[in-house]
């Protein structure tokens, strides 16, 4: 997958940054949590910021930062934004919001602290047309109580399970609002709360450097029996439909996930077209290219990352400011065009947001015996609702070959915070992959009424009957 355009930082180097700067926030390692982010009974000491006190029920630090760049966190966003009409797409409630800075090329050394490898990768590489707009931040995030009580009784009683990896005795919230180490982070992000269900219909679209594109056009549909209390059922359902372009309509794919990767692996059935055999589709994991990205997506970057955690050690390396895409409202307004967005080798920056926020930087490395295309990673994690807002890829050799990011957007109504489109760069190439995309197409529905057998391949069998 390497090629002489692939971007080749300094990697060790870089960690070393984010290990080395001074940080507002305790940095946390595999080995052990720090006082500030100790778990709950060491918490109890008088000083040691308290969960749902100090910290948040998701365990983001509640104040802002010393600049103030970073303001206190009071609930997120709940409420309709101002000239919200019923039946209309909500509008941007941070319209008013001036443009705080530019990071360019040029400025790369400036900010290099708060700016992912991938970041400065793409402006490396654009220098002429690539730049990072940022904006004031608006920690928008927000949950229901029910999740954020949940989270708290989690804090008390989850664990990994035998093997380090599974997840034990949570339920409902986050599993592990105080992380220890890097597997726990990444199942807060894997079972972070994105609204219970949702189904929705958007583009995926692979855009080339000389201009031409591809796209389809799909109906996703998502469940998570965890959020609702469901522990019998597996832990979280996917399923996506191709609608467009018509010679591979009906072509499905169905995912079925775990809490233990270990014993149980998560299972996947796949169809093509309407009235195509059903079949199970084991391969669907780890570096398999995803077809509908071109291959550009691995299957275990579905939703920045969705695969097991057994081929990689996981390291929680720290806790820290940086630049990160938020508040995708500008990106997400109903009146611009695929041509508008899209422009040859990185998306019309006009349209992007950043914010500073703090993020948990998550170093995943390969484990021995195991292979993988791309086996060095890192991941970036939003304190406030554990999304994961980048990622970086790398191969063998210290090459970046491909850098991720999720754009979130908070849905008030429900509330939650949930990526409106994921840009994935491949950096030995001119083009990229951008998912999620619903310029001018239906919103997504939030409490969609999707039982678990709607994830199973009977149902693929029977939507096939009916044609």
């Amino acid at each position: 997958m390497s090629g002489p355009m692939a971007f080749r930082p300094d990697r060790r180097q870089a960690l070393g940054l984010l290990l080395g700067a001074a940080a507002t926030t305790a940095v946390t390692s595999t080995t052990g949590a720090s006082a500030q982010d100790a778990p709950p009974d060491a918490a109890r000491a008088v000083g040691v910021p308290r969960l749902g006190e100090e910290l948040t029920p998701f365990g983001a630090v509640r104040a802002g930062n010393r600049t103030r760049a970073i303001p206190t966190w009071t609930g997120g966003l709940t409420e309709p934004p101002r000239g919200y009409v019923p039946g209309r797409p909500s509008p941007d409630p941070y319209i008013e919001d001036v443009r705080w800075f530019t990071v360019g090329a040029a400025d790369v050394e400036r900010y290099k602290l708060r700016l992912t490898a991938g970041q400065q990768a793409l402006l490396a590489k654009f220098p002429e047309s690539f730049e990072l707009a940022l904006f004031p931040c608006r920690r928008s995030a927000a949950a229901p109580q029910r999740i954020y009580d949940a989270s708290l009784a989690n804090a008390d009683r989850a664990k990994l399970g035998e093997n380090g990896l599974a997840l034990r005795d949570a339920a409902v919230g986050m599993p592990f609002p105080i992380p220890a180490n890097g597997v726990q982070a990444m199942w807060n992000h894997k079972l972070r709360w994105r609204g219970g269900s949702v189904s929705r219909t958007s583009l995926t679209v692979v855009q080339s450097g000389d201009g031409t594109r591809s796209q389809t056009k799909l109906r996703e549909e998502f469940a998570s029996p965890y959020a609702a209390g469901d522990m019998a059922a597996p832990p979280l359902l996917y399923r996506r439909t191709i609608l467009e372009p018509k010679e591979q309509a009906g072509g499905s794919l169905i995912v079925q996930g775990t809490l233990d990767p270990v014993a149980t692996r998560t299972r996947a059935w796949a169809r093509e077209g309407e009235r195509g055999r059903v079949t199970p589709a084991p391969g669907f994991a780890y570096d398999t290219p995803d077809p509908v990205t071109a291959g550009i997506c691995t299957a275990d970057m579905l939703d920045m990352f969705g695969g097991a955690l057994d081929r990689f050690d996981y390291t929680l390396v720290t806790r820290r400011e940086m630049y990160m895409p938020y508040n995708a409202h500008r990106l997400s307004n109903p009146n611009l065009t695929m041509r508008d967005i899209l422009w040859p080798g990185h998306p019309n920056p006009q349209f992007l947001r950043y914010e500073m926020h703090r993020v948990w930087v998550v170093d995943a490395r390969l484990k021995p015996n195991f292979q993988h295309a791309l086996p060095d990673r890192t991941y970036y994690l939003d304190e406030d609702s554990w999304q994961i807002l980048a990622s970086e890829h790398y191969n063998g050799k210290g090459d970046l070959l491909r850098y991720a990011e999720a754009h979130p957007l908070p849905h008030w109504q429900v509330p939650a915070l949930v990526p409106a489109v994921e840009f994935v760069f491949d950096l030995t190439a001119d083009r990229y992959a951008a998912r999620g995309l619903d310029n001018g197409l239906a919103p997504p529905v939030f409490g969609a009424p999707l039982q678990q057998e709607d994830f199973t391949p009977d149902a693929l069998v029977r939507r096939g009957r009916r044609g």
